[in-house]
């Protein structure tokens, strides 16, 4: 299954902002376990070398751009579907304001 919810076209290493909010949140693991690196390695392979600052920034974006996307997705839904969505919602736009 696909969720095109999140699906935008942006920058590439945007891709990672839900990967490691899912893996933070399903797992526990915290944003410095070494299996954030591994998997941020694994990704920029294809690009090439010194690419970990320009990764941390869009992390820092990207962050910001998965709030107005969801900002955005909630204009649409009825009020008795916005409680459940805005628990998630708030959980979105945390994340995006402790990188700031």
């Amino acid at each position: 299954m696909l969720d095109w919810g999140d699906s935008s076209v942006s920058h590439p290493f945007f891709s990672l902002v839900v990967t490691f909010r899912f893996l933070e949140e399903r797992t526990g693991l915290q944003p410095h376990d070494r299996w954030f690196a591994r998997l941020r390695d694994a990704y920029l392979e294809p690009w090439g070398n010194d690419h970990d600052e320009l990764f941390d920034l869009a992390l820092r974006i990207g962050r910001f751009a998965h709030a107005i996307a969801w900002a955005r997705q909630r204009e649409f839904l009825l009020p008795p579907e916005r409680s459940a969505f805005d628990n998630w919602f708030a959980q979105v736009l945390r994340r995006a304001l402790a990188v700031t």
